[in-house]
């Protein structure tokens, strides 16, 4: 990503200013240390790598005279200018701070960070202003020269902790960063280097407003609104320039407020914005699309030589992006309480790429019928693809042509007919794996969730959520009571006791009803707890006896049986059996 008008450097948004000031009705510096140290691994990595680094949104309201209000990235322009000072601070305690080039002008790179923290060439005139509560620590603690600054206070109003804490954890990654180099040279080219990063290949989407009104309005958007922000900020930077071109100035504020209306629209629509619209751009084209890519595929999208029809392509593909967002939140929040809804709901909690194939097959325009059938064969896919450990990125590349098949007219049967074909192709050892994988949280949970589904007629009550445990029966933490129970006493095979407790016939699920604190009871109290249970694959273990090795290995074939009627190309004819009656069948 290079810097351009959209998405200028850090650096050329701050020169335009003389002043930069956060007003007091913004809360205090939040950034915590893992945010902090997080923002120096990404410094040091587009500085050792010599790559760009999208930063963000700054909002930014002018007030004339070359003022503006930080409305929205005060915390990432405050730690900009923190690090800024930080670097600043160690060119100065090193020996010298210039850097000769034969032949060339010397760089004293002092200056470069004096000419970003101040206008004027004045060090007790600051560019940056943070609110009235951080600003005397800023100006006393900061940006004076080292010689000049006053200590951090230990002590002071609980609003200044974090800014206090991270003045001190930035000045430490700096020290640490620079201790990996030997000599003073050394480490003042490092500074350089980084100082340059930061200013120069730090891009921000920048957003000006002219009225408060209007700043708020962007701001409670943004932030109370939780929006998340990263490449989706350069597509809609990317959307209003192109829609804007042209226009006059409350033109242009009233169209990007509108897109920022519609963009909450979406994101309330999809809940994780950035997959969505990877999602979206891997459904509707034909070239892979990874993250960072997801820009530059937009941009394609929307660009042509005639300005108009740009215009038209941009907003074409806005009015489809919110339409398909209402799909894809119709496929991440499904329900469960039919077939269809269910096989999307369970989908959900073993991977997300299914939702590519989801998008296209909803936006069709085939029968219903039809798309349960495809639904159906997606869920049997979805499990035996994560189960076979084979590449992912080879089942979206197989979604993206499906999607590409349907948009093409192809009729859902042909479809269906190649989710089968793959399901064929996709090979694994669904015993070896539910016998040696079976605690496979996601997994386990889903396969015991479906068979309970199937053998129970109202199953539909209980949706596969955080309120659904998988439970060890024999439990992980072993007790000399079931060593005893599962070997029989003998103690020899007890170095098969882990292996056993990790089949899948060893577990079962809890609901909300359970008492989690029966995990480690004899088998004789815990059936006393599942009998309370809503889920019949749990109540039906309260008739066996005892829970040893032959039980487990037992159920754990029942599983196997029943997992190859389930998840079959073929739909199911008839109820699998519970394990009541296939084991009273067979012991």
């Amino acid at each position: 990503m290079e810097a351009n008008a959209n998405t200028p450097s850090i650096a050329s948004v701050v020169n335009d200013y003389r002043k930069l000031e956060v007003d007091d009705y913004q809360r205090s510096y939040a950034w915590d240390s893992q945010q902090i140290h997080d923002f120096f691994v990404d410094l040091q990595e587009a500085t050792n790598t010599g790559t760009s680094h999208f930063f963000g949104s700054l909002i930014l309201q002018t007030e004339g005279n070359g003022t503006a209000a930080v409305v929205d990235g005060q915390q990432r322009l405050t730690t900009t200018f923190l690090t800024v000072a930080a670097l600043r601070d160690a060119v100065l305690n090193l020996p010298d701070d210039t850097i000769n080039q034969p032949g060339r002008i010397p760089i004293r790179v002092a200056d470069v960070a004096w000419s970003f923290l101040i206008p004027d060439n004045d060090p007790t005139v600051p560019r940056f202003w943070s609110n009235k509560f951080l600003r005397k620590i800023l100006l006393e603690c900061v940006l004076p020269i080292p010689e000049n600054q006053a200590a951090i206070p230990d002590r002071d109003i609980q609003l200044t902790l974090r800014f206090r804490k991270a003045i001190r954890q930035i000045r430490e990654e700096v020290r640490k960063d620079l201790d990996h180099f030997e000599t003073n040279e050394a480490k003042l080219v490092r500074v350089h280097e980084m100082l340059t990063t930061l200013t120069k290949r730090f891009l921000v989407l920048r957003v000006v407003t002219e009225s408060i009104d209007e700043s708020l309005d962007i701001f409670l958007t943004l932030n109370n609104r939780g929006l998340p922000l990263g490449p989706s900020d350069l597509v809609r930077g990317q959307i209003m320039s192109t829609r804007g071109a042209g226009l006059e100035v409350r033109q242009q504020q009233k169209l990007h407020q509108q897109i920022f209306e519609e963009w909450r629209v979406i994101s309330d629509n999809v809940e994780e914005p950035e997959v969505f619209l990877r999602h979206y751009l891997v459904a509707t084209g034909d070239k892979k699309v990874t993250k960072k890519k997801v820009v530059e595929t937009v941009a394609e999208r929307i660009k042509d030589e005639n300005d108009v029809r740009s215009k038209v392509l941009a907003e074409q593909f806005w009015k489809d992006l919110i339409d398909a967002s209402e799909v894809y939140g119709r496929i991440i929040n499904p329900g469960y309480e039919t077939d269809f809804t269910y096989h999307m709901h369970i989908l959900e909690t073993i991977s997300k790429s299914h939702r590519i194939f989801l998008l296209g097959l909803l936006r069709s325009g085939g029968k219903q019928e039809d798309i349960e059938v495809a639904t159906r064969l997606l869920y049997v896919l979805g499990f035996r693809y994560v189960m076979s450990g084979l590449n992912a990125q080879k089942l979206e590349d197989f979604f993206q042509k499906l999607c590409g098949l349907m948009r093409d007219g192809s009729p859902l049967n042909h479809i269906h007919q190649l989710l089968r074909d793959m399901i064929e192709e996709t090979t694994v050892d669904v015993s070896k794996y539910l016998k040696t994988a079976g605690d496979n949280i996601g997994i386990s949970r889903a396969i015991l969730h479906g068979i309970n589904r199937y053998i129970a007629p109202s199953a539909y009550q209980y949706p596969l959520d955080s309120k659904i445990h998988l439970e060890h029966i024999a439990p992980q933490g072993e007790t000399e009571h079931w060593i005893s129970e599962m070997f029989s006493g003998n103690q020899d095979l007890y170095d098969d006791y882990s292996d056993l407790i990790s089949e899948v016939g060893n577990f079962t699920l809890l609901d909300k009803t359970i008492n989690l604190e029966v995990k480690q009871k004899p088998f004789i109290e815990k059936k006393a707890e599942y009998e309370k249970s809503g889920l019949y694959i749990t109540r039906h273990l309260v008739p066996i006896q005892t829970w040893k090795q032959e039980q487990i290995e037992a159920r754990t074939d029942w599983v196997i049986e029943c997992f190859e009627l389930i998840w079959h190309s073929k739909p199911v004819s008839g109820k699998p059996e519970t394990f009541n009656d296939w084991y009273s069948k067979r012991f």
